[in-house]
């Protein structure tokens, strides 16, 4: 597990206790080592994949992050004011670099989003979206290529034949 996602379950873990003085301690250690904001209130799950040590990212406090997830490097999960909430990806969501996701919308379990795309609307379950603002580009899509170990199933594919 890398050191990141191990500080922010540490993080959590102090926080779910309300020793509230050390999660936001946790949160200072991850702001100085990996330049990101990733707040121990934030539900992320233990699986999640930050690219690059999560270098960049911010995430807003009321934002939900299932399993299996991956996340790039200066991605932005922010709310949208005067509206209450923040963007919830639910299970195997990828969010390449660069990526703003912004307001309480869903992304759909298995749906990638592109590299410097902007999302403001919910995206339905394995789709990819891309653009500014980010518009379905493709539905009904296996995300498996697009993770961050797909060259190496590749080339196992590939070794197989």
């Amino acid at each position: 597990m890398p050191a990141i996602s191990k500080i922010i379950n540490l993080g959590q873990f102090f926080e779910h206790k309300r020793l509230r003085l050390l999660s936001r301690a946790a949160e200072g250690v991850i702001r100085v080592l990996f330049q990101a904001s990733i707040p121990a209130r934030a539900q992320i799950a233990k699986s999640v994949f930050f690219h690059h040590s999560g270098l960049g990212v911010v995430i807003n406090r009321l934002s939900v992050i299932e399993d299996d997830c991956e996340i790039g490097v200066h991605v932005v999960l922010g709310g949208k004011a005067p509206t209450i909430g923040a963007p919830h990806l639910e299970k195997g969501v990828i969010v390449h670099a660069g990526a703003r996701i912004i307001g309480p919308i869903r992304i759909g379990a298995g749906s990638v989003v592109a590299a410097n795309a902007v999302v403001t609307k919910d995206v339905p379950p394995n789709s990819l979206v891309a653009g500014v603002p980010a518009v379905v580009k493709r539905s009904d899509i296996d995300n498996k290529m697009y993770r961050h170990d797909a060259p190496q199933i590749a080339l196992s594919k590939a070794a197989e034949l």
